[in-house]
């Protein structure tokens, strides 16, 4: 595909990855919009890395340029998270965008969109009592989000799957 049809891809993935549900409750109005015009221009070759280490400091980067980039009020380091991370699945999601940026060789280290289904169905999937009370979205801190994130690939591993698919177990299910 051509470089430009690329840049349109990713233009389109980065404006549905943040809708108004999405967003609910995360920020004033004009939140949305940041979000999305911060994702369509993240060069997504900065995310091919060597090392589980080294892309999770790009992810933890990435995540504060985009949170930078909010309004004041919707600063938050969660929703942040949560748009990066749903946005990376996306493109991952996107045959060109994958093969092209190699997103592939990632999948075990992109993390789960954390929001409170997932929250919830991880802290009910967990055999001990480890992973805290889902709160929110917004007040979500790094350390917190390390404590789902741990979890997420010890359910993973159990269900044979990536950490990044687990919400579409969690998405909307009743049997969770």
């Amino acid at each position: 595909m051509k470089a430009k049809y690329r840049e349109y891809l990713q233009r389109r993935i980065g404006s549905t990855s943040v809708g108004a549900s999405t967003a609910r409750g995360m920020g004033p109005k004009g939140t949305v919009q940041a979000a999305r015009e911060y994702l369509q221009t993240v060069d997504l070759r900065r995310f091919r890395v060597q090392s589980e280490r080294a892309f999770q400091r790009q992810l933890d980067k990435t995540t504060e340029e985009l949170r930078q980039s909010l309004p004041k009020k919707a600063r938050h380091w969660g929703s942040s998270r949560k748009f990066l991370n749903i946005f990376l699945r996306g493109c991952f999601y996107n045959r060109y965008l994958c093969e092209h940026y190699k997103l592939h060789l990632l999948e075990p280290w992109f993390e789960v969109p954390l929001d409170s289904q997932v929250g919830k169905g991880l802290r009910n999937c967990s055999s001990n009592q480890d992973v805290p009370r889902w709160k929110s979205v917004v007040g979500l801190t790094p350390e917190q989000n390390s404590v789902f994130q741990s979890c997420a690939s010890r359910l993973a591993i159990s269900e044979g799957v990536c950490r990044v698919h687990l919400d579409l177990k969690f998405w909307r299910a009743p049997d969770t």
